[in-house]
């Protein structure tokens, strides 16, 4: 039959929100997501639209500039940022609700404009994100009928963050996509009951990258550390680690990330007696976190809820071993082979997973098998471009 044509594939992605100078750090998995695809062969292009709602200083300070066009690496990104022309309080009312649902759909078609006089039509435009991405994504691809897809990410819709009008936009998306997907089965669960949809979503997970996070050598530490890395919100649990923690008389606390509850974590560490085996790294820029997992001897992740779980993959391609809460995206992850789980807010559960986890012989190579071969970059292109072949 001779050697099968491989399929090069001329992709857009719509992420709802991507790095920029102002953020860097903003979205990086998008970026390495289609890099994984433009190294590969592919034609990838990124169409990042910002828009600055109210109430938020951005509304009143942030930079605005009209569509704007850069290569970067292999990618062609293009950026354009707009205040939002109804403050975020009015679209509680449908009509206002509506205009700044169109506002964001124009900047869009503009945007897909400029995009086809200097890239060429794609042929499959793929959005990160319903809201807003996959908005934007519908009023492009569905105009010009080019196949599109969506991927959920965000957590929002489980927190209850987002209200009525915009659950009923989200919906209204993964109904008209060409294919639905989620970075995890618990999250493609939650959004069918969450929004009332009977369809069958797609389970298209984040990936790894294994040059990025390499196997690191056993630490050589006087005592065992525990390495914690999130931002510091009330979803991700650090008073129950710490609580836990407290509960151990050994060993070693690293807290990396930063956020609002800084202030109250490193009170209640000295009010559990704990101040002196807690280090708040504070922020970690985003090249410096391998090095925190050559550090550390295992990982430990008390979140609430998770969509996915992008920082337990890190770990475990570094060679360390993971006690998480049953959060959700985890659960696609890890097995008894290559960590252990406990229940959500369970600090006597999880004091225990985490003296167990200490104690036992681990097999760094093991464990970074068991992710690499789901979850790596090869995984990641196959898995998609297997996706846009079949609706092409």
């Amino acid at each position: 039959m001779g050697n099968a044509q491989v399929m090069r594939v001329h992709i857009l992605f719509v992420p709802s929100w991507y790095a920029s100078e102002e953020a860097p750090l903003l979205g990086t998995f998008f970026r390495e997501q289609a890099e994984a695809l433009a190294s590969a062969g592919h034609r990838v292009g990124v169409l990042s639209a910002s828009f600055h709602d109210m109430p938020s200083r951005g509304w009143f300070s942030s930079h605005v500039h009209d569509v704007q066009q850069t290569a970067e690496g292999n990618l062609m990104v293009l950026r354009a940022v707009e205040r939002l022309r109804h403050p975020g309080p009015l679209q509680r009312i449908s009509s206002f609700y509506r205009a700044s649902v169109t506002q964001r759909q124009r900047l869009g078609k503009r945007m897909f404009e400029h995009y086809i006089e200097n890239m060429g039509r794609p042929d499959v435009v793929h959005a990160q994100g319903s809201l807003w991405g996959g908005v934007i994504a519908h009023a492009i691809a569905g105009g010009q009928a080019i196949p599109w897809v969506v991927t959920e990410h965000t957590s929002t819709f489980e927190r209850g963050i987002v209200g009525p009008r915009e659950r009923r936009t989200a919906a209204v998306i993964f109904q008209t996509t060409s294919v639905a997907a989620a970075v995890s089965n618990s999250l493609a669960e939650d959004l069918g009951q969450l929004l009332d949809l009977e369809l069958e979503f797609k389970i298209l997970p984040n990936l790894i990258d294994g040059e990025q996070f390499p196997l690191q050598p056993a630490a050589d530490n006087s005592e065992f550390i525990w390495l914690s890395l999130s931002n510091l919100v009330a979803d991700k649990g650090h008073e129950t680690l710490l609580r836990a923690f407290a509960k151990m008389d050994e060993g070693r606390l690293q807290i990396a990330g930063d956020g609002p509850r800084h202030t109250s974590l490193v009170r209640l560490s000295g009010e559990l007696g704990i101040a002196d085996r807690v280090d708040f790294l504070g922020s970690i820029a985003r090249e410096d976190v391998p090095a925190l997992f050559a550090g550390c001897d295992g990982f430990v992740h008390a979140s609430r809820y998770e969509t996915f779980g992008i920082v337990i993959l890190e770990a475990l391609a570094s060679g360390r071993p993971v006690v998480c809460t049953r959060c959700g995206g985890p659960q696609d992850i890890l097995d008894g082979s290559n960590g252990l789980f406990v229940d959500v807010d369970d600090v006597d559960m999880l004091a225990e997973a985490m003296q167990e986890a200490s104690s036992r012989e681990w097999e760094a190579t093991a464990l970074r098998a068991s992710v690499l071969e789901r979850f790596s970059k090869e995984e990641f292109v196959n898995k998609h471009i297997a996706l846009y072949e079949s609706i092409l």
